[in-house]
């Protein structure tokens, strides 16, 4: 059973968790490595009421973040990513979106959303913008 719950002060460390391993795998430098951890600590701190957790029954397994209806960011644990429980995910989150804003380098992710009726609609510098279809 997928659940979707607004974010509390008490899941920053959880989130800030979850938002580095969405950026840091595409840095290749140490030196942006410690600027993401700075950035990001500050970001999550002050957005946390836009992020959403996922939790499959009691476990939290992912996070998305929310701007209006766009959705900017989404984290999944890779132990629990398959098609199955992707699916859920989309289907609980796709009526309050309208976008969704990803890296380029996540092609699995994409690939997948395009499946589950989201089309690539642009790209700007390292990300790539799908919208709902229909």
């Amino acid at each position: 059973m997928i659940r979707l719950k607004k974010a509390r002060k008490s899941d920053l460390p959880l989130l800030i968790t979850y938002e580095l391993q969405t950026i840091t795998p595409y840095l290749k430098k140490d030196q942006e490595k410690l600027m993401a951890i700075a950035t990001t600590n500050d970001f999550v701190s002050k957005n946390y009421p836009s992020f959403t957790m996922i939790y499959h029954f009691l476990n939290p397994i992912g996070m998305y973040l929310q701007k209006e209806k766009s959705l900017e960011n989404l984290y999944v644990k890779k132990e629990v990513q398959n098609e199955k429980t992707m699916k859920k995910i989309i289907q609980k989150i796709k009526p309050e979106i309208e976008q969704i804003k990803l890296r380029k380098e996540r092609t699995e992710e994409i690939s997948f959303l395009q499946k589950w009726g989201f089309s690539k609609v642009k790209e700007e510098q390292e990300f790539v913008i799908l919208k709902k279809e229909g």
